[in-house]
């Protein structure tokens, strides 16, 4: 039906076909289904201590508990571990690929009755998990291809936890001028001089003034992931940098599955296409056959064609739009674009031989 037929004037009409064929336009799901196996494990971290408390006869709780509301559904403490247990068995299920549709909305459905049992079960990385089970919940994650919309929608929430996080830091004088951050340090002192710290590194995490530099840092560094993962040549930075804070992070804070599972969602935003690349390997070189079975092992997204090249002819690498590489700055580029490597061979496509190369 078009806009003029539902009474839309032209130029809305225009912007909800855009919209519409942008949403609905078949892509590869396959990062999704990447996701979806990464999710799982996360799952299981996600449930560990409510499941260690069963195993101990009693039910976890967050200091106390109170209700959402008096009408939520409790379930007798027996069902309810149960269910607890019935969730680590999906999430296994969901990651080795056994019933996967069903295993997935069982997940969702008992990870999300359990957060909204009570005000303290909620936390943010709690309610990113549910949103991204949710998501993988509905998208038809049975086929290759299927509509780009699951995609655009996680995408969306990928960038809106780094902006939303990022924007309220800035608009908190506490937070943006290091108050927090340094608050922070100083109650966990002794936990810091615990470590294997030299005495300078500690009195420096613990000075005043490093707090307001490193805050302003923290919130910069947030909002460049939230705006940098939506242009194509700032994409592979942000995914870069998005990986060592979130390293960071987990390095000097509890956050329980964040840094896990926000690591593992940056997978969505690869190019939705598959085999659009291509790796020519020379069969008689050892070192090409080595490459191109690490290749076949780590190309989850199926980014590249193999195929064979004349004997004693260099590694090749033919990108999408036709550009070649050859040599190693070609091995460099394959592997930033495997998912398991990619974080850490970036860095070097920024070498002035590999920019040439290209």
């Amino acid at each position: 039906m078009n806009a003029a037929a539902i009474g839309l004037p032209r130029r809305v009409g225009g912007v909800v076909a855009s919209l519409d064929e942008l949403l609905g336009r078949p892509v590869s799901l396959r990062s999704l289904v990447v996701l979806r196996v990464l999710a799982g494990p996360a799952v299981l971290l996600h449930l560990q201590p409510f499941l260690s408390a069963s195993l101990d006869g009693r039910i976890y709780s967050d200091a106390f508990y109170e209700p959402y509301a008096a009408w939520y559904p409790e379930l007798p403490e027996a069902l309810y571990v149960g269910l607890l247990w019935l969730a680590a068995v999906a999430a296994v299920a969901m990651s080795i690929g056994v019933l996967t549709r069903v295993a997935t909305a069982t997940v969702f459905g008992i990870v999300a009755y359990n957060l909204f049992l009570s005000t303290t079960h909620f936390h943010n990385n709690r309610a990113y998990l549910v949103v991204v089970l949710g998501l993988l919940a509905v998208a038809p994650l049975g086929r290759a291809t299927g509509p780009a919309w699951p995609l655009w929608l996680l995408r969306f929430e990928c960038a809106a936890v780094y902006g939303a996080s990022g924007l309220s830091k800035l608009l908190d004088p506490d937070w943006f001028g290091g108050t927090v951050t340094w608050q922070r340090v100083v109650r966990a002192r002794a936990d810091l001089e615990g470590w294997v710290l030299p005495d300078w590194a500690v009195s420096l995490l613990t000075d005043r003034t490093f707090h307001t530099g490193a805050a302003k840092l923290i919130v910069l560094t947030e909002l460049f992931i939230a705006l940098g993962l939506w242009w194509r040549r700032t994409r592979y930075a942000a995914v870069w940098v998005a990986v060592v804070f979130h390293l960071t992070i987990e390095a000097s804070a509890a956050v329980q599955v964040f840094s896990y599972l926000a690591i593992c969602v940056l997978v969505v935003w690869a190019v939705p296409s598959t085999r659009d690349r291509v790796l020519r390997l020379d069969p008689a070189s050892a070192r090409h056959r080595r490459l191109g079975a690490a290749v076949r092992a780590l190309d989850w997204l199926a980014r590249f064609r193999v195929e064979p090249a004349p004997p004693g002819s260099a590694l090749e690498v033919v990108d999408r739009d036709g550009t070649r590489v050859r040599g190693g700055p070609a091995v460099a580029f394959a592997l930033s674009r495997l998912p398991l490597t990619a974080w850490f061979t970036l860095p070097v496509l920024l070498l002035p031989a590999v920019r040439r190369a290209r």
